[in-house]
């Protein structure tokens, strides 16, 4: 019984964070953070130049606006203007959770 109750512990416990993460491109330009609110997402590859800074992923309770958010945020953290080949998906589990992956870049 104790076992059981652990695990629906951990689960809720669990069910209420934000996970997110990153991963820098090697030889990538450092860039100064930049404003989250300004940041674009493309779902595919777009025509203009630009420069791969890392990949980032996030995956937030809620719904797919939070998780948007929470993508710009962490992308604009590493100096992004913008995310490509953005997938957005929803999670199957009992609780409402959203994923966010793509490529942040900055566009010249």
């Amino acid at each position: 019984m104790k076992t059981k109750s652990l695990f629906f512990l951990i689960a809720f416990f669990f069910a209420g964070c934000s996970i997110s993460t990153y991963y820098l491109q090697e030889g990538a330009s450092k860039k100064t953070p930049y404003d989250a609110s300004k940041v674009k997402i493309y779902s595919g590859d777009i025509a203009q130049k630009y420069e791969v800074l890392g990949s980032i992923a996030v995956d937030v309770p809620g719904d797919s606006k939070s998780t948007v958010e929470a993508a710009k945020a962490k992308a604009a953290s590493i100096g992004a203007n913008a995310i490509i080949m953005a997938k957005l998906t929803v999670l199957a589990s009992s609780a409402s959770r959203v994923g966010l992956s793509g490529v942040a870049v900055w566009v010249k």
